[in-house]
């Protein structure tokens, strides 16, 4: 690892162990480090480190680590950033300032800090979770206040992994759509500071709209922000604050546009083109892999199966990007597989005419504008293996622009609302690959 490499993952390191801390001096349990550190872009077996521990120890200038034991039972491995180190990172010491009041109990307004390096409006880029400090516990606080749901795929997530990688990644795209829309909303009080708070999109148990309601920082040099709680309307402490503050209180995210094309897929329009060749040869990596061995046998190579299965990154994209080249070059393999697909939208036509529920609205992030998703089942007819994203043309025609995985369909499905469907489950989605979450090309 170079020394600029080691810097760079610095900022990501202690950014990771920061949100998982409820109060700027706790420890965090290794356990729970891992899947974060996933989903922050850092694959640490891929820079050499079999286990994490190791990896993390790289970073000790800015580190500290301890062990408790656990009588019958290894003990448990804890770290935290070394005091006096700022949370930029550049590995050298920067002295502490004078103790400050914990923000979360101060009553006096917060003197500007001209080292402070967070954002106080975010731009479109912006990452919540970049914007804010939000601690690991207050995602588990939402996922217990909101209505009922599902955050995860498959089976429950292990010690370790990342319990709630749907909520994040949905509070995290609701975010920028409401920065595009200017609905976060910022209100100064005389006596407590600056406080910014957006609508999540979620509702409680009884339906009510679930706020995030944020205020100054006056610690964390790296956020300008923190979150106070997520709450309702006039309940609680956080919720009278909000109602103190804003009026009228913020608006849900609108991914609609007043379309109903956005909503509901005409199926009177007639045929609904595809661009297969871009699907089938620049999205090979989505596609099913009993798929591509009954079709492309010929062609592919023996450590397919390996490659399949990593994680996304370049000398993944790399393989697939080759694979597709070798499928537009040959007429017999891409038509092949082209008249698979076709028989696969005709069969998910046929099921959106015997249900509207089967196309389900989703939105684009990276696109900014709503499509539709359509199951695809092409390695087994019985069994969905991907979606469709179509959209409506100005003729009224419908257009199928690419493939999703079911993750990542889920998603982007999951901004507009909680999909309503007999295919798109998280029950019947594996894991994500937190490297493709935000693949939507």
């Amino acid at each position: 690892m170079t020394y600029q490499e080691k810097t760079d993952l610095s900022q990501k390191v202690i950014s990771v162990i920061h949100t998982l801390q409820c109060e700027p001096d706790d420890w965090v349990d290794l356990a729970r480090i891992g899947a974060p550190l996933a989903a922050s872009g850092i694959q640490y077996k891929m820079l050499g480190f079999p286990k994490l521990r190791p990896f993390l120890e790289e970073f000790r200038e800015i580190l500290m680590f301890k062990e408790e034991a656990v009588e019958g039972k290894p003990p448990v491995a804890y770290v935290r950033p070394r005091d006096g180190y700022d949370k930029n990172v550049t590995g050298k010491p920067v002295r502490a300032k004078a103790p400050v009041q914990d923000a979360a109990h101060s009553h006096s307004p917060r003197t500007q800090n001209p080292s402070r390096k967070g954002e106080r409006y975010p731009t479109e880029k912006s990452s919540l979770f970049s914007w804010a400090h939000i601690p690991y516990a207050r995602i588990e606080e939402l996922s217990e206040l909101a209505l009922e749901e599902k955050w995860y795929y498959g089976e429950p997530p292990a010690p370790g992994q990342e319990k709630y990688p749907i909520l994040r990644n949905y509070l995290n795209h609701t975010f920028r759509r409401l920065v595009s829309e200017k609905k976060v909303r910022y209100e100064t009080d005389p006596e407590h500071g600056e406080y910014a708070a957006f609508n999540t999109g979620l509702v409680d148990r009884k339906y009510e709209n679930i706020y995030a309601l944020f205020k100054q920082n006056t610690r964390e040099l790296n956020f300008y922000w923190y979150l106070v709680a997520f709450v309702v309307n006039g309940e609680e402490m956080g919720g009278k604050t909000l109602v103190n503050l804003f009026n009228p209180l913020p608006e849900r995210a609108n991914y609609f546009e007043n379309k109903i094309e956005n909503m509901l897929y005409d199926t009177s329009t007639g045929e609904l083109s595809c661009d297969y060749t871009h699907i089938l040869t620049e999205r090979t990596y989505r596609l099913p892999l009993d798929f591509l061995k009954e079709h492309c046998s010929e062609i592919l190579e023996a450590d397919i199966d390996e490659m399949y299965h990593r994680p996304l990154n370049k000398a993944k994209k790399d393989y697939f990007a080759a694979l597709g080249e070798q499928i537009r070059n040959n007429p017999r393999i891409l038509n092949r597989l082209k008249n698979r697909m076709k028989d696969a939208v005709d069969l998910a036509k046929k099921r959106v005419e015997w249900n509207y529920k089967t196309a389900i609205p989703m939105y684009f992030p990276t696109k900014k504008r709503g499509s539709l998703l359509l199951p695809l089942a092409l390695a087994d007819e019985d069994h969905v293996d991907l979606a469709l994203v179509v959209e409506r043309t100005s003729s009224g025609a419908y257009q199928g622009q690419t493939i999703l995985t079911l993750d990542l369909a889920y998603n982007n499905s999951r901004l507009v609302a909680r999909p309503d469907s007999d295919w798109l489950k998280t029950d019947l989605i594996p894991t994500a690959d937190a490297n493709d979450l935000d693949d939507n090309e």
